[in-house]
């Protein structure tokens, strides 16, 4: 998007939505094109994919 654009976008009464990719809750409304919709992640969807990242707990090794 041109610096123009951006410009015009954020001085217009035009809201663009934004909702969670992961679970579908709306987490945002933000200054862009009218009735359109962006995507994020929220925050309780962030943790859990956070999680996912550390990999399942250690295992006790037998002795």
């Amino acid at each position: 998007m041109s610096r123009h654009e951006q410009k015009t976008a954020k001085e217009s009464a035009e809201l663009m939505y934004v909702k969670c990719a992961a679970c579908g809750k709306w987490i945002d409304v933000k200054p862009g094109e009218m009735n359109k919709v962006s995507h994020g992640i929220c925050p309780a969807c962030y943790q859990k994919e956070m999680a996912k990242w550390k990999g399942p707990p250690p295992t006790e090794q037998p002795r």
